[in-house]
C-alpha cells in the first residue's frame, strides 16, 4: 500500500473542473452530453461547459486550423480556504501568473511543469458551478462524417 503524502499547506480537496481545447466543439459537445450524459451550464462563442456531478468539463476550441494546439488546456483544483493562499503559494515558490475574481468564486493561475497551467479555485458554496453565459443556443445536429 502507497504511503500517503502530509497535505501541502494549499489545502488542495479536489477537482474543481479540467478545460480541454478540441478541434471540433459541437462534435465533442454532442459526445459528453449524448453519450457520457452531462449538462450543459453554459455555452459562449469559443466555449461549452458541461456539468457531472458536481464538477465541470470545460470545451474550448482549438486554435484556428487542424494543426492548433488540441489537449489540456488547464486543471483546476478546489482549495479550502482563499485567507493566506496566495502568501502560502508565494512562500513555496511558485510562479503566479493571474488572479480573478468572480461572483461565485476567486482563482489563482500558477504555471505548473512542462508548461501545464494551474488554476485553483475556492468558492464559497463548493457545490455549486454557476455560470454567467447564457443558456445555449440548441442547434440541430450536424451530420457526421464517415
Amino acid at each position: 500500500m502507497p504511503q500517503k503524502t502530509a497535505p501541502r499547506e494549499f489545502g488542495l480537496v479536489g477537482f474543481d473542473h479540467v478545460d480541454v481545447r478540441v478541434k471540433d466543439r459541437a462534435k465533442a459537445r454532442r459526445f459528453f452530453v449524448e453519450q457520457m450524459g452531462m449538462d450543459v451550464i453554459g455555452e459562449g462563442m469559443d466555449h461549452t461547459f458541461l456539468l457531472f456531478g458536481d464538477q465541470v468539463l470545460g470545451l474550448r476550441d482549438a486554435a484556428d486550423g487542424a494543426d492548433g494546439p488540441k489537449g489540456i488546456d488547464h486543471i483546476a483544483f478546489r482549495v479550502s480556504e482563499w485567507t493566506g493562499l496566495k502568501s502560502r503559494v508565494g512562500r513555496s515558490r511558485v510562479v503566479i501568473t493571474g488572479e480573478k475574481e468572480r461572483n461565485d468564486s476567486r482563482s489563482l493561475f500558477l504555471r505548473g511543469p512542462e508548461g501545464i497551467r494551474i488554476e485553483l479555485v475556492w468558492r464559497p458554496d463548493p457545490h455549486s458551478h454557476v455560470c454567467s453565459h447564457p443558456p445555449p443556443v440548441m442547434r440541430p445536429p450536424e451530420p457526421e462524417e464517415d
